[in-house]
């Protein structure tokens, strides 16, 4: 039995770098954003700037329009270059948590020991 971890994007802060986002967003084409965190932190960054209007359709929606095979949701393997231990998420985001305070008033201290 496989137990899932919930992350939830962060805010975005007034500091992000828009042209990284879509750096990432480029070297990342291949990946799904649902398994693969840059591309996730690049696409909200960009969703908050406005740089991309969010789907109203899920991607299989889109894709059984098209006519277009879409992989099964059970398939774990599909794209393995952006698989990372959960571990490896935990720390990058414990050294976003750290790396500027005081510029998330609202957000509190930084997170320890999770």
């Amino acid at each position: 039995m496989s137990i899932g971890i919930v992350v939830a994007p962060p805010l975005i802060c007034g500091d992000a770098d828009v042209e990284l986002a879509h750096r990432l967003m480029q070297a990342h084409r291949a990946c799904r954003i649902d398994r693969c965190a840059w591309k996730l932190a690049a696409y909200h960054t960009l969703v908050v700037y406005g740089r991309i209007v969010p789907q109203t359709r899920s991607p299989r929606e889109r894709a059984a329009e098209r006519k277009i095979s879409f992989p099964p949701m059970e398939d774990d393997n599909t794209f393995p270059e952006c698989t990372f231990p959960s571990q490896t998420l935990r720390q990058v985001l414990d050294q976003l948590n750290r790396l500027s305070p005081e510029q998330r008033p609202e957000a509190g201290p930084p997170l320890e020991g999770m």
